[in-house]
C-alpha cells in the first residue's frame, strides 16, 4: 500500500480481539520504521497514531501480511486522536495513550523533572518498545512530551538510565545529558534481519533532555539478555559505575573513566532478584548504607567499594504485594533519594493501560529486624494539595488520607469493594485514592502497598473503621462527611 503523507499523524484502527500483525514501513527503498498492530476490520475500539510530520509531502510504502481493505484504513489526519477519559488518574502517570511499563532515564535538569518510560504507542499490550517522554517541575503534574526513542535496526529500545556528564567526560560538552539504554537485538525483524543482539548504547541531548540523539554502543553483548543499565558517579574509587541485568539472577557492576569503555568489576547471582538493577546510598542514622534492588522490589543492604558489593542482609522485599515493580531513582536530585515505580495494572477501558506509582522519597529505617527500605510520598504532594484547595470539594480529586490510630497493630480499610489490610505499628498512615488505584505508605514507611480498585472508586464510600483516632482529608481537617468518610 502507498500512502501520500498531507498531514502529520497516521492513525491506524486497532480492535484488542484482531490478529496482531507486522507493518513495515519505507520512504523509497529505506524502511525507517516497523511495528506489530492488531488492525482493525471494521469498527475500531481505539485509534492510534505515529507522529509523521517528517514525512509530509512523500509517498510511505506500508507493507504487511493484512488484507488491502483493512491496509484502507490507516489515514492521515492533522491532529491526534482524543484520549480524554473521565477515569484517567490525576496523581499517577500515564500514557496519552497505548501501554506503559518501566520509567526510564529519570533525570532533574534545571528545574524539570524528566520521566521517560517503556511505551508502545499502538495498542493497550506490550510490544514496540519505544521510550516515551513526559515532563514536570513539581512531580504531581506531566506534560507529554513527543516520543524520545524508537525502534531501529539495533532493537526495539528497552530500559536504560540518565545521567549528566558535569565534565564533559564522555566527549559530547559539559553538562550534556546521557541515556545509557539497552538495544533489544533480536526483538523486532529490522535487528533480526542483521543478526543484532542485546547491547548498551548511548544517546545524547545537548538541550536538556528535550531531544535524544543516538550515538554508540558502549558494552557489546555480554550474555543472555543483559539490560537495564543504571549508571552512576562513585566519588570515592573515581569511577562511573554500571549496573546490568545478564541473565537468570545474575547481575554485573562495571566501571569507567569516560563513561564510553566499560570494564566488569564484579558478577555475582542473588536469588529471587532478576532485571532492572539498582545500586545507590541513603542515610541511616549517623551513617550511610548502600542498597541494591531488582526491578520486583526485592533487595539487600550492604556496602559499595566502587568495585564490589557487599550484602550485610539476606534479601528483602520492599512491597506488600506485586502490583509495584521496575522503580528507578532520580539522578540530579541532591538531598533526597526519589524513585518511580510501575504499576502492573489490567484496565485499558481509556486506551492507556499501566500508570506510574507517586513518586517517592527512599531512607532507611532500623527496625528490631534490622536495616528497612522506607518509602514516603514526595512532599511535593503536601505542597500540591496545600495549593490546591480550589479543587478540594470535587468529586474527582484523589483523596490524600492521613490516619492516626488508636493503637498498634494491623487494620483493615474498605475502600470501594476493597478491604486492604494495613500494618501500623509505627506513627501514621497515609493512603492515597486515585482513579483506579490506592497506595498505602503506613509504619514510618516500611509498609509500601499499591491496589488495583475500579476506576470510578472517588464515587465509592470509604470505612476506615473504629480504629482510626482521627483521619485528615487531602492534609486538611475533615469533619468526615466529605465522600462518606
Amino acid at each position: 500500500m502507498r500512502l501520500s503523507i498531507d498531514d502529520r499523524y497516521l492513525w491506524f484502527p486497532v480492535k484488542r480481539e484482531a490478529e496482531e500483525k507486522k507493518l513495515h514501513f519505507y520512504i523509497g527503498s529505506e524502511k525507517f520504521q516497523e511495528l506489530d498492530i492488531k488492525l482493525s476490520e471494521g469498527t475500531a475500539d481505539f485509534f492510534f497514531a505515529m507522529d509523521v510530520e517528517a514525512f509530509v509531502g512523500k509517498d510511505v510504502e506500508i507493507r504487511g501480511d493484512f488484507d488491502e481493505a483493512i491496509l484502507e484504513g490507516i489515514c492521515c489526519h492533522k491532529d491526534k486522536p482524543s484520549f480524554e477519559y473521565k477515569y484517567r488518574p490525576r496523581f499517577h502517570f500515564t500514557a496519552e495513550a497505548g501501554w506503559i511499563n518501566d520509567p526510564n532515564g529519570l533525570i532533574f535538569s534545571e528545574g524539570v523533572y524528566h520521566l521517560y518510560y517503556q511505551w508502545n504507542p499502538y495498542g493497550v499490550d506490550w510490544g514496540n518498545m519505544h521510550w516515551g517522554h513526559a515532563v514536570s517541575r513539581d512531580l504531581i503534574t506531566w506534560e507529554h512530551r513527543p516520543v524520545a526513542m524508537a525502534p531501529d535496526e539495533y532493537g526495539t529500545i528497552y530500559s536504560g538510565c540518565a545521567w549528566r556528564d558535569l565534565r564533559g567526560d564522555a566527549g559530547f560538552g559539559k553538562d550534556s545529558l546521557l541515556y545509557f539504554y539497552t538495544a533489544s537485538g533480536g526483538r523486532n525483524e529490522w535487528s533480526r534481519d542483521r543478526g543484532r543482539m542485546h547491547e548498551q548504547r548511548l544517546a545524547v541531548s545537548k538541550d536538556s533532555g528535550n531531544t535524544l540523539e543516538k550515538k554508540c554502543c558502549v558494552v557489546p553483548f555480554i550474555k543472555g539478555e543483559n539490560r537495564d543499565p543504571f549508571v552512576f558517579y562513585h566519588e570515592k574509587s573515581g569511577a562511573y559505575i554500571m549496573v546490568l541485568y545478564l541473565d537468570g539472577n545474575e547481575f554485573v557492576i562495571l566501571r569507567s573513566e569516560d563513561l564510553l569503555h566499560w570494564t566488569e568489576s564484579d558478577r555475582f547471582a542473588i536469588d529471587k532478584m532478576w532485571e532492572c538493577p539498582g545500586l545507590f546510598e541513603l542515610a541511616m542514622n549517623t551513617s550511610r548504607k548502600w542498597v541494591f534492588w531488582s526491578a520486583d522490589g526485592y533487595y539487600m543492604i550492604g556496602s559499595f567499594d566502587g568495585y564490589r558489593f557487599t550484602p550485610e542482609t539476606e534479601v528483602l522485599s520492599a512491597y506488600q504485594n506485586e502490583l509495584p515493580y521496575a522503580a528507578q531513582i532520580y539522578a540530579g536530585v541532591e538531598g533526597r533519594t526519589v524513585a518511580v515505580a510501575w504499576y502492573r495494572t489490567k484496565n485499558d477501558k481509556g486506551g492507556f493501560r499501566g500508570m506510574m506509582s507517586i513518586p517517592m522519597e527512599l531512607g532507611l529505617f532500623e527496625t528490631e529486624e534490622g536495616p528497612r527500605l522506607t518509602f514516603k510520598p514526595v512532599r511535593e504532594l503536601w505542597d500540591y494539595l496545600e495549593e490546591a484547595t480550589g479543587d478540594q470539594l470535587e468529586k474527582s480529586t484523589p483523596l490524600v488520607l492521613s490516619v492516626t490510630w488508636k493503637k498498634k497493630g494491623s487494620s483493615t480499610v474498605r475502600i470501594g469493594e476493597n478491604d486492604i489490610l494495613i500494618k501500623h505499628e509505627r506513627g501514621p498512615s497515609t493512603i492515597i485514592i486515585d482513579h483506579g488505584i490506592v497506595e498505602c505508605f503506613s509504619d514510618n514507611g516500611t509498609f509500601y502497598k499499591a491496589v488495583e480498585v475500579e476506576e470510578d472508586i472517588l464515587w465509592k464510600k470509604v470505612y476506615i473503621g473504629e480504629e482510626a483516632a482521627e483521619v485528615r482529608v487531602n492534609h486538611l481537617l475533615s469533619i468526615l462527611i466529605r465522600r462518606n468518610i
